[in-house]
């Protein structure tokens, strides 16, 4: 009797812990789209944390994307490339947690690549270019604007003679010389009686000069024309390098600029760069391109306190501070550039160029352009706050798994799950007649307690997952099986039931554990050497046979210890 009380308190006691452990399953799985759209509006901060404590679906069952990336190793030298995997991962890591995913896996293949899941998150470029960003963040200044005019110049020389030869056209003995473009002064006083009126001291815009409809070959000054200056500033009356380029001139652009004779041109401690995204000036959508100097004056690596904010105009911002081994260089940047622009560079392409209008000792601000999303603002401080990543990334395969194919998967893997379950409970009923119906009793109890340690463990649930589960559904069936036939063949003989009962049970008990323990290995050893859902096959068939044999040996077993008593066994 002893034995039967620690049994049933040991199982009680596992009852109240899987109910407690599957409590968040229930509860979100039994909530509707509906309601799960509500509390994401109103309480986004207890739906995700609903969600991390609720078993997992994989992104098989709600969609999602899965990454694999590259470290490019090949461009950092062997005492920086040991370790970029990891320290790329981690940085990968903290910028995703800024998506809100659940749950998402990362983890390391080979020696240069990385797998990332996210489930539930389908957008696909937000993702990538959080993903794949290098985020290096640097301060620059702008070249002035009468070097930047003679720049100009010669390029415009060179690429009419570029043209001019692609075209087949030879060069006229007496080119024209247009005079350079400069900036009419009613047209600065025009623009700077706005400024006062709407309060911006940072920057202007200019109407564009440039005819769309020219061809290159007949345009004297190519470049130029297609380049509008609108970066000025209207306390000092002086404009920078700044420049308005149409949307569907940036190919152009960028393919002169990248022309060797146009390369040698180019000072090298000035660069150009283009703007992060497109702007809408004057009902045009345009690229901004600026001249700068080369020389980094300042990096993103002291900035700290990171958050989003707002504009005196409405417009979005990214505030921080600075960090107390930063802040003398930053103030004796911003302090011997006062009136300035200090362009924001972040890999290769400017956020902003806002003016210094005095020293800055604590913290600061990076503006952004009118058409910045709220979204973009929140990738910007996302990734400054997760840091660079350690080595250039390359995108080698990307997957989308929509959510209404994860949907579809659901129910099919749930209704075949039933519908086995149900055969197989149908079956063991009949055939084992009592005893069979003792045997579901116990199967019912496998499938409640693995679902409850998936959740308690935040395993993630995949239809490899799933064909786990129904495998389990045999491998518990068989174990039972095993013992009714043990205790048939002693009934057979003669024995009493008491006595069968034990018999069968022990006799069964050697072949049980020893398949159970071969499973068991395998199972292990998938979980190790596998990845994404392999693993997650491999944890509901540990599991699932684990507790199939404490299902066997002590759920079913206090329930035939009562029928010993019995002078006949229905089995």
């Amino acid at each position: 009797m002893s034995g039967q009380k620690w049994r049933l308190i040991l199982t009680l006691s596992l009852i109240v812990v899987a109910l407690l452990a599957f409590w968040n399953t229930f509860e979100l799985w039994t909530m509707s789209d509906e309601d799960q759209a509500v509390m994401k509006q109103e309480k986004p901060g207890e739906l995700l944390e609903l969600q991390q404590k609720a078993i997992r679906l994989g992104l098989d069952l709600q969609g999602g994307i899965h990454v694999v990336l590259r470290v490019k190793m090949e461009e950092l030298d062997r005492g920086a490339a040991e370790g970029a995997v990891e320290r790329a991962m981690q940085v990968i890591r903290t910028r995703i947690d800024g998506l809100g995913v659940a749950e998402p896996n990362i983890q390391k293949q080979g020696d240069d690549r990385i797998i990332i899941d996210l489930p539930g998150y389908t957008d696909a470029d937000r993702a990538e270019e959080l993903i794949g960003q290098m985020a290096v963040l640097e301060f620059k200044l702008l070249e002035n604007y009468d070097n930047a005019s003679l720049l100009l110049k010669k390029i415009d020389s060179v690429v009419y003679r570029y043209e001019l030869a692609q075209a087949g056209e030879e060069l006229p003995v007496e080119a024209e010389e247009t005079p350079e473009e400069t900036v009419a002064e009613d047209t600065e006083a025009e623009v700077d009686v706005m400024a006062d009126l709407m309060g911006d001291t940072a920057a202007d815009t200019l109407d564009f000069g440039f005819d769309e409809d020219m061809g290159a070959s007949e345009d004297l000054n190519p470049f130029s024309s297609r380049l509008d200056t609108w970066l000025s500033n209207s306390t000092t009356r002086s404009a920078w390098p700044g420049y308005a380029v149409n949307k569907r001139d940036r190919q152009r652009i960028d393919r002169w600029l990248n022309l060797p004779e146009v390369k040698r041109l180019i000072p090298v401690d000035v660069q150009f760069a283009w703007s992060t995204r497109v702007e809408i000036r004057d009902n045009r959508e345009v690229y901004d391109l600026y001249l700068l100097e080369r020389k980094v004056k300042f990096v993103g690596k002291y900035l700290e306190n990171i958050s989003l904010g707002r504009g005196q105009m409405g417009g979005n911002q990214v505030d921080f501070r600075i960090a107390s081994d930063g802040i003398g260089r930053f103030a004796q940047l911003t302090g011997a550039n006062i009136d300035k622009p200090l362009a924001v560079v972040i890999d290769g392409s400017v956020e902003s160029a806002p003016f210094i209008n005095s020293k800055i000792r604590g913290s600061g601000t990076i503006t952004m352009g009118g058409s910045a999303t709220i979204e973009d603002a929140l990738n910007l401080k996302i990734v400054l706050e997760a840091g660079s990543l350690p080595a250039p990334v390359e995108i080698i395969e990307k997957n989308i798994v929509g959510a209404s194919l994860g949907a579809d998967s659901i129910s099919k893997g749930f209704y075949s799950s039933l519908f086995g379950l149900a055969l197989v409970l149908l079956y063991i009923g009949v055939y084992y007649q009592l005893s069979g119906v003792i045997a579901d009793i116990g199967l019912i109890f496998n499938i409640f307690f693995l679902l409850a340690v998936m959740a308690g463990l935040g395993a993630t649930l995949t239809m490899p997952g799933i064909a786990g589960i129904i495998l389990t559904i045999g491998i518990s069936v068989d174990a039972n099986i095993l013992i009714f036939e043990r205790i048939r063949e002693e009934l057979r003989t003669g024995k009493t039931v008491r006595a069968s009962i034990d018999a069968g049970y022990q006799r069964a008990f050697v072949a049980i554990f020893d398949s159970h323990v071969t499973t068991l290995i395998t199972a292990g050893a998938l979980f190790i050497f596998g990845s994404g859902p392999i693993r997650g096959f491999a944890v509901t068939l540990f599991w699932g046979v684990t507790i199939s044999l404490y299902t066997a040996y002590v759920i079913t077993k206090s329930i035939f210890d009562v029928r010993k008593a019995y002078r006949k066994l229905s089995i």
